[in-house]
């Protein structure tokens, strides 16, 4: 035993040198993914790199009045008329990666800046009907069965997850550090613009485990008298998906797109299924 303990001497400096390259190499690969994604993030809007990068949020929630601007200056004369069917099977981050890089022949748009292709690409969701919600009570009915982890303002701070007082007089106990993984913020860029409304929806209909988060599908609010059917479910998910951006448009404007889309025969083409470095 002796023997062969002695063969193995010689290769132990080795195999411990080699060892502690290959950790410092996924330490290293670590640290500079993450840094990456947030120099992404926090990168001065006019930096000329931005227009060269794959992917790259928003400094801020994308505006949909500017949206309006940019979508008419830039995109109107070949997507006058915009068919829903299409933009609403695809993640926003796909949108953004299309105008970015020019993907399925789509043009690039270099003069913009990240920002203004996010309210672009947001104005045109919403000409699509992403803020057209058929039921008109759908914010009472948020507030009323989700708002108690989500929070009223889809911070993640409602009552039940934060622990806050008001947790006591609903009668809830208190449950503060209790979820894990804690409710869904969305405000959360990466959450809201890197999933379909399809995933959303399903989301919401069968729950998500290994989170707290319930499944809806069938379930009667007998204080709204709604059951959280198909229809009702995906006015919640355009509901919380204005959580991300800032809808500023005015009450006429509110009212255009849906006459704009009954003349139209236009429709956004397929959208790039391949999300970049963002993909999850």
């Amino acid at each position: 035993m002796q023997n062969k303990m002695n063969r193995f001497k010689p290769l132990l400096p080795s195999a411990f040198i080699l060892g502690l390259v290959f950790t410092f190499s996924l330490t290293a690969c670590v640290s500079e993914r993450n840094v990456t994604q947030k120099e992404l993030i926090q990168r001065p809007l006019l930096n000329a790199e931005l227009n060269t990068e794959d992917f790259a949020f928003p400094s801020r929630p994308p505006r949909l009045s500017k949206g309006k601007v940019i979508f008419e200056q830039n995109c109107n004369t070949c997507h006058a008329g915009i068919s829903y069917d299409k933009i609403k099977d695809e993640k926003p981050i796909d949108t953004y990666l299309m105008l970015t890089r020019g993907d399925k022949g789509h043009p690039k748009f270099p003069k913009l800046t990240r920002d203004q292709r996010w309210e672009a690409l947001f104005y045109a969701r919403h000409l699509a009907g992403e803020s057209d919600i058929q039921n008109k009570e759908i914010a009472a009915i948020f507030g009323a069965n989700c708002a108690v982890c989500h929070g009223s303002k889809g911070f993640a701070d409602g009552p039940l997850h934060s622990g806050h007082a008001s947790a006591h007089e609903l009668g809830m106990a208190p449950v503060k550090g209790a979820f894990n993984p804690p409710p869904a913020n969305f405000h959360s860029y990466y959450r809201m613009y890197n999933r379909t409304n399809d995933i959303l929806v399903k989301n919401i209909k069968e729950g998500l485990y290994p989170s707290g988060m319930p499944a809806w599908d069938g379930v009667y609010d007998k204080d709204k008298n709604v059951t959280f059917d198909d229809a009702l479910i995906l006015d919640l998910v355009k509901y919380i998906r204005g959580f991300a951006i800032e809808n500023d448009l005015s009450a006429e404007e509110e009212s255009k797109p849906n006459a704009e889309q009954k003349g139209g025969d236009k429709e956004i083409s397929a959208l790039p299924k391949n999300s970049g470095k963002m993909e999850n």
